[in-house]
């Protein structure tokens, strides 16, 4: 996964500790490291960190300078390599002078040594010598696009002492409001652009994350084609007894109201994450609490446990055992919503009144 976030320092630090939910949802998805990298007056400047939770990560990001140099900010997903100071981002390409981030898996020389990341392995055997000799081959457009053809479906930003930066592969992240993402996959965009799905039709964060395997498709049609292709069909949650004006759009649920009834309904039978995860974000006690309240938890053909991993199986045990109490505990993580979503199927429970 990792994520690459580049643009004024002041604004980054304000989007990532003032949007609702943002940072949390960033760091649960990459937790194995964050660093900085932004020109002063003595030189690049590299600050790293190995955050212990989400409050180490938000006072970390609370602590950036507050003006409008150039930034970037790495969060890792370690793929390769140990998950400690040395492999987090960003890397020296020259030494106190030009460094380097990088978003994606690389797989060349990894072998060597299995404690370094594919990102330190590609420096060294492809980037420090050229780049060591000539500095400012890391702005040159031709040497960028013959880096951007070897490295295919990966995302570089390399920044000099002079606070110059340049992106490699640009066109695979997305903008915003003067910053750039180097992907949508290892985070949810909606969070920060509300309209995002909706506006570009791209499925984050699919309803099967086993069939998928964490596949990646930017059209509907696509999306419908590969379901077809596994001879899967949407899942509905057995909820016969909701009637029909409970099935109202919440395409664009972002936490403002209370959660309904009426809501809890639609989230459950559309098995939509994401707006699971604003519920509970807004309102976690009321909406856990009415959950297990008004439904009764069902496993569902989706539901393998020797699929899971050890987080989703503590998950699932609260789950199963109704317990709130404990699932609080852990709600800012998105796998609880993606639990409650994927793997159960929920039934009204007898005497719930369902009639407005």
């Amino acid at each position: 996964m990792c994520l690459i976030i580049t643009g004024k320092s002041n604004q980054i630090r304000a989007t990532l500790t003032k949007t609702h939910g943002l940072l949390g949802d960033i760091f649960t998805s990459n937790p194995d490291g964050i660093g900085i990298m932004y020109a002063t007056t003595k030189g690049l400047k590299i600050v790293k960190t190995l955050p212990k939770n989400y409050a180490d990560a938000f006072a970390f990001i609370s602590k950036l300078p507050d003006d409008d140099r150039e930034l970037a900010i790495h969060f890792r997903w370690t793929t390769h390599g140990n998950t400690d100071l040395t492999n987090c981002h960003p890397y020296d390409v020259v030494n106190g002078y030009v460094a380097m981030m990088h978003n994606g898996i690389l797989h060349t020389g990894n072998k060597a040594d299995t404690t370094k990341s594919d990102t330190w392995h590609f420096i060294k055997d492809y980037l420090a010598e050229a780049v060591h000799e000539h500095p400012a081959l890391v702005h040159n457009e031709g040497y960028l696009t013959m880096i951007a053809e070897f490295i295919g479906d990966n995302r570089f930003v390399f920044m000099d002492g002079d606070g110059r930066m340049s992106h490699v592969n640009y066109d695979q992240g997305i903008e915003h409001e003067g910053m750039w993402f180097s992907n949508t996959y290892a985070w949810s965009p909606s969070r920060l652009i509300p309209t995002y799905y909706k506006s570009t039709k791209k499925a984050y964060k699919p309803y099967y994350p086993s069939i998928y395997s964490g596949a990646y498709y930017d059209d509907e049609d696509e999306i419908s084609s590969w379901n077809q292709s596994f001879n899967i069909t949407a899942k509905n949650t057995d909820m016969s007894i909701v009637p029909d004006y409970m099935h109202a759009d919440m395409a664009e649920y972002h936490g403002a109201k209370l959660p309904t009834l009426e809501d809890l309904c639609y989230v459950l039978e559309n098995c939509d994450a994401d707006a699971m995860v604003d519920m509970i974000d807004f309102h976690p006690n009321d909406t856990l609490n009415n959950l297990f309240a008004w439904f009764k938890p069902e496993t569902n053909k989706y539901f393998k446990q020797d699929q899971f991993s050890s987080k989703e199986l503590d998950i699932v045990n609260m789950v199963q055992t109704s317990d709130v109490t404990a699932l609080l505990d852990i709600a800012y993580d998105s796998t609880v919503a993606e639990v409650l979503c994927y793997y159960f199927d929920w039934v009204v429970r007898e005497g719930v009144n369902t009639v407005a």
